[in-house]
């Protein structure tokens, strides 16, 4: 997916570069750790809108052991012109989740992440929430349920707040990240200058992490401390999360957990079929019709 070039990154790279990596160490203090992430998919189209599911995964963890997860949904929405008036987008905003079926699917799940972020960040105190992507503001968001809200609930109750990115769209950072590369340990570097440069949407401290040995991944982390700490509040992730492949456990687990099955989706659509008074019309794939088929 990405080229590089032989030899790697780095072979240019300024010397001092070295001296921004700051080593990991595990702190022996136990903090719950919750993990969210969901998805959402397109069930059927009608006349004037569409018909998406969503599901939610959370996943808990304390002292490097998984102790539960919970899976949310699915959940049906229905979007039209009606529905979405609801939704205090704007009327651009809006017209685009009702022709853009990728911006609607983002839409739904941003709004469930954000209101299951609210709860936990609202019931658990000295905890570590830890989310799917970028600590990144939205024009998805509803003004009640924002990320900001996350952030400031987190504080109030001295919970940390950690945005993982597995890819990221600055291509710029693949070169930074090049030192991170050559350490054998867990270490992260501060990049909070580069990515504020390129974006105003975020919050919090923007670092670059390895979470594990050797040939662990080099991640974006966004993090929010209660106290500015960042060495105390990964170092306490590391103690109380397992990181097995250099990403969160939990993390993973609340993926597979929100990931929809073919025999999920399968009888989603016997549900709207059997309990609501619809007729599934025939569908025609247009590709194999104009490109037909090679026989195997």
């Amino acid at each position: 997916k990405n080229h590089v070039p032989l030899g790697g990154w780095g072979l240019r790279c300024n010397p001092g570069c070295e001296k921004t990596i700051k080593p990991i160490r595990p702190v022996n203090e136990a903090a719950p750790v919750a993990a969210v992430d969901s998805s959402s998919i397109r069930i059927a189209e009608t006349e004037d809108g569409s018909l998406y599911a969503v599901k939610s995964g959370t996943a808990f963890a304390i002292n490097g052991q998984a102790i539960m997860h919970f899976k949310i949904g699915p959940i049906l929405v229905y979007l039209n012109k009606e529905t979405i008036k609801t939704s205090e987008l704007d009327h651009r905003l809006a017209k685009l989740v009702l022709f853009d079926g990728e911006s609607a699917r983002r839409l739904i799940r941003l709004r469930v992440e954000r209101a299951i972020q609210i709860k936990l960040s609202n019931h658990f105190m000295k905890s570590i929430i830890v989310v799917d992507g970028a600590l990144k503001s939205s024009p998805f968001e509803n003004k009640n349920q924002s990320i900001t809200t996350v952030a400031e609930n987190c504080s109030v109750r001295k919970n940390v707040l950690l945005g993982i990115s597995k890819s990221t769209s600055f291509k710029l950072l693949d070169k930074v990240s090049a030192p991170l590369t050559n350490i054998n340990e867990a270490a992260y570097m501060d990049i909070e200058m580069i990515i504020q440069s390129l974006s105003r949407s975020t919050i919090g401290n923007n670092l670059l992490v390895k979470l594990g040995n050797s040939n662990s991944p080099i991640l974006r982390a966004d993090i929010v401390c209660p106290e500015g700490d960042i060495d105390n509040s990964i170092g306490k992730l590391l103690t109380n999360d397992s990181m097995a492949g250099g990403y969160p456990e939990t993390l993973r687990l609340a993926h597979h957990v929100s990931t929809f099955s073919n025999t999920e989706i399968a009888c989603l659509r016997g549900h709207v079929l059997s309990n609501y008074d619809v007729t599934e019309l025939p569908s025609e794939d247009i590709r194999k019709t104009l490109l037909g088929s090679i026989p195997a």
